[in-house]
């Protein structure tokens, strides 16, 4: 059984036609990449999947219960959460605060909600930054914090929106290692959208590509890199951009 189902999603805002019928699977326990251009519809999709926007047509069923006209706060309780492409940490608020808020959800299991959340800072590598000001932290702490915010959710499945954006290798081999060990001892589901290749195709196990709003390709990271609509739709003109 599927642990996010997504059937025939369609968004337009006005003349633009931002999702097309969009339909894809996501198994528990995999680690799926959503791949495309700028502009192709994927922080739509996003958006449409946690009820931030409404869609115009097709279903999102979500571990068993259809998503059609929550409200993100109640797709969190259902087990789902996000990062999004800009952080966004609540500004006057520590560190250790903004994990807490997390915890709120109705989820988390009764007990010392701030050593739970202190064991999260502990995971992702913010232990010893839990009284700073969150909107201090360097911007690679800060994308660490919002994973951390998300898992104190207990959530079923992470949506990772970009998040290796702004960062340099070294931020982002580190990254990467701590996405790839929360799937492992968390068993956690996770999509995935990001725009740096190399270490995008290494993460996930399979790709859905898009493009114009519209999935153009499914299949492994080695069968989407061959695909000749991906190749035109994002390899294509990346390359074109470079060489402009």
């Amino acid at each position: 059984m599927s642990l996010l189902s997504i059937k025939d999603l369609d968004k337009r805002f006005g003349g633009l036609h931002a999702v097309r019928n969009v339909s894809l699977e996501v198994s528990p326990g995999e680690i799926v990449g959503i791949l495309g251009p700028n502009g192709a519809g994927k922080t739509t999709l996003y958006n449409l999947i946690t009820g931030f926007i409404p869609p115009d047509g097709g279903d999102i069923r979500f571990d068993g219960h259809s998503l059609r006209g929550l409200a993100p706060h109640k797709i969190v309780g259902l087990g789902m959460a996000r990062t999004f492409q800009l952080c966004r940490p609540f500004v006057g608020m520590s560190v250790l605060e903004n994990v807490l808020v997390g915890s709120l959800g109705p989820r988390v299991p009764a007990g010392d909600l701030e050593q739970r959340a202190r064991n999260l800072l502990a995971d992702v590598g913010l232990q010893d930054k839990e009284q700073v000001p969150a909107e201090q932290l360097s911007y690679g702490d800060q994308r660490r914090l919002e994973i951390a915010r998300a898992l104190a959710t207990e959530p079923l499945l992470l949506l990772l929106d970009e998040p290796f954006a702004g960062l340099g290798s070294g931020e982002i081999a580190e990254l990467s290692t701590l996405i790839r060990r929360l799937h492992a001892d968390k068993g956690l589901t996770i999509l995935l959208i990001e725009h740096k290749l190399r270490e995008f195709m290494k993460l996930v196990s399979r790709v859905v590509a898009i493009d114009f709003g519209a999935v153009i390709a499914s299949g492994t990271p080695e069968q989407i890199v061959a695909h000749p609509a991906v190749i035109e739709a994002y390899i294509g003109k990346q390359e074109e951009e470079h060489a402009a």
